[in-house]
């Protein structure tokens, strides 16, 4: 945990300016940007300062001895159709047409 590099930065500050609040020391560290001064070192263990990425991760996998690939026995997931199929006049609602329509429904 990093609070306690914190509180300890932020005492070392108020021994320094004891006008300095806790708000004027997260001011001064946390939305001043980084400036590189005596204490910089302290300043990037505080916390949120610096990225860190800590985890661990590990993979174990128990491969199979053997792997059989039967290709002949191919389930299909789909059927397909062959529909060829065509309407021999187009279909054009006659009320499309006309200048009086009939009401819709809102």
């Amino acid at each position: 945990m990093k609070i306690p590099a914190l509180i300890e930065h932020y005492q070392e500050h108020k021994s320094e300016n004891k006008n300095i609040s806790i708000i004027g020391f997260i001011v001064l560290h946390y939305l001043s940007g980084s400036q590189k001064d005596s204490d910089y070192e302290k300043d990037m263990k505080l916390p949120f300062k610096a990225h860190e990425i800590s985890s661990v991760s590990f993979a174990i996998q128990d491969l199979p001895k053997s792997f059989e690939l039967n290709l002949a026995q191919t389930k299909k997931f789909f059927e397909e159709k062959n529909q060829n199929f065509h309407y021999a006049e187009s279909f054009i609602n006659p009320h499309l047409l006309s200048f009086f329509q009939p009401p819709e429904l809102i």
